[in-house]
Protein backbone atom coordinates (compact mmCIF):
# COMPACT_ATOMS: atom_id res chain seq x y z
CA UNK A 1 0.00 0.00 0.00
CA UNK A 2 1.20 3.68 -0.56
CA UNK A 3 2.03 4.36 3.46
CA UNK A 4 4.23 1.38 3.04
CA UNK A 5 6.22 3.07 0.00
CA UNK A 6 8.72 5.03 2.41
CA UNK A 7 9.91 1.30 4.20
CA UNK A 8 10.21 -0.16 0.91
CA UNK A 9 13.86 0.54 0.34
CA UNK A 10 14.71 -0.30 4.41
CA UNK A 11 15.36 -4.08 4.18
CA UNK A 12 15.20 -4.43 7.89
CA UNK A 13 11.31 -2.85 7.73
CA UNK A 14 10.30 -4.55 4.81
CA UNK A 15 11.13 -8.12 3.38
CA UNK A 16 11.73 -7.95 -0.44
CA UNK A 17 10.31 -10.99 -2.46
CA UNK A 18 11.35 -11.20 -5.86
CA UNK A 19 8.50 -11.63 -8.47
CA UNK A 20 9.09 -12.63 -11.91
CA UNK A 21 8.49 -9.29 -14.34
CA UNK A 22 5.94 -11.69 -15.77
CA UNK A 23 3.44 -11.81 -13.05
CA UNK A 24 3.76 -7.86 -12.38
CA UNK A 25 2.97 -7.61 -16.01
CA UNK A 26 -0.08 -9.52 -15.99
CA UNK A 27 -0.92 -7.98 -12.71
CA UNK A 28 -0.32 -4.22 -14.05
CA UNK A 29 -2.90 -5.11 -17.40
CA UNK A 30 -5.49 -6.61 -15.19
CA UNK A 31 -5.41 -3.74 -12.53
CA UNK A 32 -5.56 -1.15 -15.70
CA UNK A 33 -8.54 -3.38 -16.90
CA UNK A 34 -10.19 -3.27 -13.82
CA UNK A 35 -8.97 0.73 -12.94
CA UNK A 36 -11.14 1.12 -16.28
CA UNK A 37 -14.29 -0.52 -15.74
CA UNK A 38 -13.94 1.55 -12.15
CA UNK A 39 -13.84 4.82 -13.78
CA UNK A 40 -16.54 4.28 -16.35
CA UNK A 41 -18.59 2.81 -13.59
CA UNK A 42 -17.53 6.11 -11.22
CA UNK A 43 -19.20 8.10 -14.29
CA UNK A 44 -22.15 6.65 -14.24
CA UNK A 45 -22.66 6.60 -10.60
CA UNK A 46 -22.28 10.14 -10.84
CA UNK A 47 -23.97 10.84 -13.54
CA UNK A 48 -27.28 8.87 -11.97
CA UNK A 49 -26.73 11.29 -8.87
CA UNK A 50 -26.57 14.34 -10.52
CA UNK A 51 -29.63 13.78 -12.41
CA UNK A 52 -31.30 12.64 -9.24
CA UNK A 53 -30.09 15.73 -7.55
CA UNK A 54 -30.67 17.75 -9.75
CA UNK A 55 -34.79 16.12 -9.64
CA UNK A 56 -34.16 16.77 -5.97
CA UNK A 57 -33.12 20.39 -6.21
CA UNK A 58 -36.25 21.20 -8.35
CA UNK A 59 -38.63 19.64 -5.54
CA UNK A 60 -36.91 21.01 -2.83
CA UNK A 61 -37.20 24.40 -4.34
CA UNK A 62 -41.28 23.62 -5.34
CA UNK A 63 -41.78 23.20 -1.64
CA UNK A 64 -39.66 26.26 -0.69
CA UNK A 65 -42.69 28.10 -3.10
CA UNK A 66 -44.93 25.93 -1.52
CA UNK A 67 -43.75 27.53 2.09
CA UNK A 68 -43.68 30.86 0.97
CA UNK A 69 -46.85 31.46 -0.66
CA UNK A 70 -48.46 29.26 2.56
CA UNK A 71 -46.51 32.25 4.43
CA UNK A 72 -48.37 34.77 2.62
CA UNK A 73 -51.84 33.39 2.33
CA UNK A 74 -51.76 32.66 6.26
CA UNK A 75 -50.10 36.62 6.97
CA UNK A 76 -53.10 37.92 4.59
CA UNK A 77 -55.32 36.41 6.89
CA UNK A 78 -54.19 37.18 9.59
CA UNK A 79 -54.03 40.91 8.69
CA UNK A 80 -57.41 40.38 7.41
CA UNK A 81 -58.77 39.51 10.87
CA UNK A 82 -56.56 42.01 12.67
CA UNK A 83 -58.52 44.50 10.03
CA UNK A 84 -61.82 43.28 10.89
CA UNK A 85 -61.28 43.12 14.64
CA UNK A 86 -60.35 47.20 14.34
CA UNK A 87 -62.40 47.96 12.27
CA UNK A 88 -65.12 46.11 14.22
CA UNK A 89 -66.98 44.91 10.81
CA UNK A 90 -68.60 41.57 12.35
CA UNK A 91 -68.73 43.69 15.65
CA UNK A 92 -71.83 41.94 17.29
CA UNK A 93 -73.37 45.48 18.62
CA UNK A 94 -73.04 46.97 15.57
CA UNK A 95 -74.34 44.05 13.38
CA UNK A 96 -77.43 44.23 15.21
CA UNK A 97 -77.74 47.31 17.09
CA UNK A 98 -76.87 50.51 15.52
CA UNK A 99 -74.16 53.50 15.58
CA UNK A 100 -76.46 55.94 16.70
CA UNK A 101 -77.07 54.80 20.23
CA UNK A 102 -78.07 51.92 22.34
CA UNK A 103 -81.04 54.59 24.17
CA UNK A 104 -83.61 56.57 22.93
CA UNK A 105 -85.62 59.09 24.55
CA UNK A 106 -88.93 58.77 26.21
CA UNK A 107 -90.66 60.94 23.10
CA UNK A 108 -89.57 63.36 20.14
CA UNK A 109 -87.09 61.61 18.60
CA UNK A 110 -86.17 63.47 15.17
CA UNK A 111 -84.34 61.97 12.67
CA UNK A 112 -82.71 64.61 10.39
CA UNK A 113 -80.94 62.67 7.02
CA UNK A 114 -78.68 64.50 4.60
CA UNK A 115 -80.43 64.55 0.97
CA UNK A 116 -77.12 65.34 -1.28
CA UNK A 117 -75.36 63.77 -4.04
CA UNK A 118 -72.32 63.08 -1.90
CA UNK A 119 -74.70 61.38 0.20
CA UNK A 120 -75.86 59.03 -2.45
CA UNK A 121 -73.37 56.75 -2.45
CA UNK A 122 -74.15 55.55 1.09
CA UNK A 123 -78.06 55.14 0.91
CA UNK A 124 -78.18 51.44 1.82
CA UNK A 125 -76.10 52.08 4.86
CA UNK A 126 -77.78 55.19 6.22
CA UNK A 127 -80.88 53.38 5.71
CA UNK A 128 -79.54 50.06 7.30
CA UNK A 129 -78.85 52.85 10.22
CA UNK A 130 -82.02 54.39 11.06
CA UNK A 131 -84.19 50.85 10.37
CA UNK A 132 -81.84 49.17 13.04
CA UNK A 133 -82.11 51.97 15.30
CA UNK A 134 -85.96 52.42 14.91
CA UNK A 135 -86.60 48.82 15.28
CA UNK A 136 -84.23 47.92 18.39
CA UNK A 137 -84.39 51.08 20.06
CA UNK A 138 -87.32 53.45 19.62
CA UNK A 139 -90.51 50.86 19.09
CA UNK A 140 -89.91 49.56 22.55
CA UNK A 141 -88.81 53.04 24.65
CA UNK A 142 -89.98 55.94 22.52
CA UNK A 143 -93.49 57.25 22.29
CA UNK A 144 -93.08 60.01 19.56
CA UNK A 145 -90.90 60.52 16.70
CA UNK A 146 -90.23 62.25 13.10
CA UNK A 147 -88.15 61.92 10.64
CA UNK A 148 -87.13 64.27 7.82
CA UNK A 149 -84.56 64.78 4.75
CA UNK A 150 -82.82 68.02 4.46
CA UNK A 151 -81.00 69.24 1.55
CA UNK A 152 -79.82 72.45 -0.30
CA UNK A 153 -82.98 73.28 -1.30
CA UNK A 154 -85.20 72.99 1.92
CA UNK A 155 -86.35 70.31 4.50
CA UNK A 156 -88.78 67.46 3.63
CA UNK A 157 -90.17 65.47 6.41
CA UNK A 158 -92.65 62.51 7.21
CA UNK A 159 -94.95 64.43 9.65
CA UNK A 160 -95.72 68.35 10.56
CA UNK A 161 -95.14 67.03 14.27
CA UNK A 162 -93.94 64.56 16.50
CA UNK A 163 -95.84 61.40 15.40
CA UNK A 164 -97.41 59.03 17.81
CA UNK A 165 -95.56 55.43 16.96
CA UNK A 166 -98.82 53.77 17.71
CA UNK A 167 -100.73 55.26 15.40
CA UNK A 168 -102.91 53.01 13.11
CA UNK A 169 -102.35 55.06 10.04
CA UNK A 170 -99.03 56.99 10.79
CA UNK A 171 -97.29 54.79 12.82
CA UNK A 172 -94.34 53.40 12.71
CA UNK A 173 -94.77 51.15 9.67
CA UNK A 174 -95.64 54.44 7.84
CA UNK A 175 -92.37 56.50 9.14
CA UNK A 176 -90.56 53.37 7.50
CA UNK A 177 -92.54 52.95 4.36
CA UNK A 178 -92.02 56.76 3.77
CA UNK A 179 -88.31 56.61 4.32
CA UNK A 180 -88.05 53.82 1.87
CA UNK A 181 -90.00 55.56 -1.07
CA UNK A 182 -88.67 59.21 -0.39
CA UNK A 183 -84.67 58.60 0.27
CA UNK A 184 -82.76 56.87 -2.50
CA UNK A 185 -79.89 57.40 -4.41
CA UNK A 186 -81.40 58.67 -7.22
CA UNK A 187 -83.63 61.19 -5.38
CA UNK A 188 -80.18 62.44 -3.54
CA UNK A 189 -78.66 62.95 -6.65
CA UNK A 190 -80.97 65.96 -7.39
CA UNK A 191 -79.29 67.42 -4.83
CA UNK A 192 -76.34 69.62 -4.29
CA UNK A 193 -74.17 69.45 -1.79
CA UNK A 194 -73.69 70.72 1.06
CA UNK A 195 -77.17 70.79 2.21
CA UNK A 196 -78.59 73.80 4.34
CA UNK A 197 -77.52 72.78 8.11
CA UNK A 198 -79.51 75.95 9.40
CA UNK A 199 -82.90 76.00 7.37
CA UNK A 200 -82.94 71.87 9.32
CA UNK A 201 -82.35 73.20 12.71
CA UNK A 202 -84.02 76.02 12.17
CA UNK A 203 -87.37 74.80 11.42
CA UNK A 204 -87.63 71.91 14.50
CA UNK A 205 -86.22 73.96 16.84
CA UNK A 206 -87.68 77.62 16.30
CA UNK A 207 -90.38 79.33 18.81
CA UNK A 208 -93.52 77.99 18.74
CA UNK A 209 -92.12 74.06 17.72
CA UNK A 210 -92.65 71.19 19.92
CA UNK A 211 -88.00 70.96 20.84
CA UNK A 212 -87.03 67.12 20.08
CA UNK A 213 -85.59 65.52 23.01
CA UNK A 214 -83.00 63.85 21.13
CA UNK A 215 -81.56 64.40 17.17
CA UNK A 216 -80.39 61.51 15.12
CA UNK A 217 -78.20 63.27 12.36
CA UNK A 218 -77.33 60.58 9.16
CA UNK A 219 -74.58 63.01 6.86
CA UNK A 220 -71.39 62.48 4.68
CA UNK A 221 -69.22 64.96 6.24
CA UNK A 222 -69.28 68.87 7.57
CA UNK A 223 -70.47 71.35 5.60
CA UNK A 224 -68.30 73.38 2.89
CA UNK A 225 -66.61 76.67 4.54
CA UNK A 226 -67.09 78.25 7.53
CA UNK A 227 -69.90 76.30 10.33
CA UNK A 228 -69.02 78.33 13.23
CA UNK A 229 -72.12 79.45 13.19
CA UNK A 230 -73.78 76.19 13.04
CA UNK A 231 -72.12 75.39 16.67
CA UNK A 232 -72.57 78.64 18.23
CA UNK A 233 -76.25 78.56 17.08
CA UNK A 234 -76.77 75.60 18.90
CA UNK A 235 -74.66 76.26 22.13
CA UNK A 236 -76.84 79.58 22.72
CA UNK A 237 -79.67 77.19 22.14
CA UNK A 238 -79.10 74.93 24.60
CA UNK A 239 -78.20 77.63 26.57
CA UNK A 240 -81.53 79.13 26.62
CA UNK A 241 -83.40 76.41 26.95
CA UNK A 242 -84.72 74.51 29.80
CA UNK A 243 -84.45 70.68 30.57
CA UNK A 244 -87.52 68.59 28.66
CA UNK A 245 -87.56 66.65 31.24
CA UNK A 246 -86.25 65.99 35.16
CA UNK A 247 -82.67 64.26 34.58
CA UNK A 248 -82.81 64.94 30.44
CA UNK A 249 -80.39 66.60 28.44
CA UNK A 250 -80.82 69.44 26.41
CA UNK A 251 -80.66 68.76 22.54
CA UNK A 252 -78.34 66.08 22.59
CA UNK A 253 -77.41 65.33 18.62
CA UNK A 254 -76.26 61.32 18.21
CA UNK A 255 -74.62 61.88 14.32
CA UNK A 256 -73.18 59.15 12.24
CA UNK A 257 -71.09 60.75 9.92
CA UNK A 258 -70.65 58.34 6.08
CA UNK A 259 -67.77 60.00 4.16
CA UNK A 260 -64.37 58.15 5.02
CA UNK A 261 -62.57 61.45 4.35
CA UNK A 262 -63.78 62.39 7.94
CA UNK A 263 -61.31 59.90 9.44
CA UNK A 264 -58.12 61.90 11.40
CA UNK A 265 -59.58 65.04 10.21
CA UNK A 266 -59.16 67.34 13.24
CA UNK A 267 -61.30 69.73 11.76
CA UNK A 268 -64.23 67.38 11.11
CA UNK A 269 -64.04 65.97 14.58
CA UNK A 270 -64.19 69.41 16.50
CA UNK A 271 -67.88 70.20 14.24
CA UNK A 272 -69.10 67.46 14.93
CA UNK A 273 -68.33 67.16 18.60
CA UNK A 274 -69.63 70.75 18.86
CA UNK A 275 -72.80 69.53 17.44
CA UNK A 276 -73.30 66.68 19.47
CA UNK A 277 -72.71 68.59 22.27
CA UNK A 278 -71.78 67.04 25.68
CA UNK A 279 -75.08 64.45 25.60
CA UNK A 280 -74.63 63.12 22.07
CA UNK A 281 -72.57 60.84 20.53
CA UNK A 282 -70.37 60.96 17.03
CA UNK A 283 -69.05 57.76 15.05
CA UNK A 284 -67.76 57.52 11.53
CA UNK A 285 -69.77 54.70 9.69
CA UNK A 286 -66.77 53.03 6.57
CA UNK A 287 -68.23 49.87 6.87
CA UNK A 288 -69.06 50.14 2.85
CA UNK A 289 -64.83 50.93 2.02
CA UNK A 290 -64.02 48.21 4.98
CA UNK A 291 -65.90 45.71 3.30
CA UNK A 292 -64.43 46.71 -0.53
CA UNK A 293 -61.31 46.70 1.37
CA UNK A 294 -61.10 43.04 3.12
CA UNK A 295 -62.99 41.71 -0.14
CA UNK A 296 -59.87 42.85 -1.64
CA UNK A 297 -57.69 41.11 1.06
CA UNK A 298 -59.82 37.73 0.59
CA UNK A 299 -59.39 38.17 -2.80
CA UNK A 300 -55.56 37.98 -2.57
CA UNK A 301 -55.89 35.49 0.03
CA UNK A 302 -57.94 33.62 -2.69
CA UNK A 303 -55.57 34.22 -5.47
CA UNK A 304 -52.84 32.95 -2.94
CA UNK A 305 -55.21 29.78 -2.23
CA UNK A 306 -55.20 29.05 -6.13
CA UNK A 307 -51.46 29.17 -6.90
CA UNK A 308 -50.71 26.98 -3.18
CA UNK A 309 -53.70 24.03 -4.95
CA UNK A 310 -51.48 24.49 -8.40
CA UNK A 311 -48.01 23.91 -6.57
CA UNK A 312 -49.07 20.84 -4.79
CA UNK A 313 -50.63 19.61 -8.09
CA UNK A 314 -47.22 20.03 -9.20
CA UNK A 315 -45.62 18.42 -6.10
CA UNK A 316 -47.60 15.22 -5.97
CA UNK A 317 -46.52 14.74 -9.75
CA UNK A 318 -42.76 14.53 -8.46
CA UNK A 319 -40.85 12.30 -6.52
CA UNK A 320 -39.61 12.33 -3.32
CA UNK A 321 -35.91 11.57 -4.30
CA UNK A 322 -34.23 12.57 -0.55
CA UNK A 323 -33.48 9.32 0.66
CA UNK A 324 -32.43 7.63 -3.03
CA UNK A 325 -29.93 10.77 -3.44
CA UNK A 326 -28.26 10.12 0.37
CA UNK A 327 -28.18 6.13 -0.23
CA UNK A 328 -26.64 7.54 -3.88
CA UNK A 329 -24.47 9.59 -2.24
CA UNK A 330 -22.80 7.28 -0.13
CA UNK A 331 -22.63 4.72 -3.24
CA UNK A 332 -20.70 6.85 -4.72
CA UNK A 333 -18.38 7.58 -1.73
CA UNK A 334 -17.56 3.97 -1.68
CA UNK A 335 -16.86 3.81 -5.69
CA UNK A 336 -14.81 6.48 -5.39
CA UNK A 337 -12.80 4.54 -2.69
CA UNK A 338 -12.74 1.84 -4.49
CA UNK A 339 -11.30 2.97 -7.82
CA UNK A 340 -8.57 4.94 -5.85
CA UNK A 341 -7.33 1.63 -4.21
CA UNK A 342 -7.11 0.07 -7.90
CA UNK A 343 -5.45 3.24 -8.94
CA UNK A 344 -3.41 2.79 -6.63
CA UNK A 345 -2.20 -0.98 -6.59
CA UNK A 346 -1.99 -0.32 -10.49
CA UNK A 347 0.59 3.05 -9.75
CA UNK A 348 2.31 0.34 -7.72
CA UNK A 349 2.23 -1.93 -10.18
CA UNK A 350 3.86 0.41 -12.71
CA UNK A 351 6.39 1.50 -10.43
CA UNK A 352 7.87 -2.00 -9.81
CA UNK A 353 8.34 -2.48 -13.57
CA UNK A 354 9.75 0.73 -13.97
CA UNK A 355 12.11 0.15 -10.90
CA UNK A 356 12.93 -3.87 -11.63
CA UNK A 357 16.43 -4.26 -9.60
CA UNK A 358 18.50 -6.13 -12.66
CA UNK A 359 19.75 -10.00 -11.31
CA UNK A 360 23.66 -9.64 -10.29
CA UNK A 361 25.98 -11.00 -13.16
CA UNK A 362 26.96 -14.84 -12.52
CA UNK A 363 30.73 -15.36 -10.94
CA UNK A 364 32.82 -16.98 -13.75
Amino acid sequence: VPSRMKVLTDPSKCEKKPHPRKEIQDLFKYLKSYVKQATKRTGQFLKQLEKKETKEMKRETLLKQIKDVDDQMNEELRNSRKYVERQELFNKKYMVGSKLGEQGPRKNALFLIEQSDLQAQWVDETKDEIIKFINGVIEPETETLNIAMFSSSGVQSWCPQFQQKTDPKKGLPDALKWLNKNFSAKSCQSQSFPPDWMSALNKFTSEGQVMPWRIYVCCSRSPEGPNKDIAEFLADLRASTDSPAKGEPVLPINIVAFDPSTVGNDEEKMFFTDLAGPSGSFMIDTSNEDLVALDKMLKAVQVKRKQLDKLNKKLDKMEDLSERVTEDRSLLQMQIALMRMLENDLELSDWALKNEEQLPEPEI
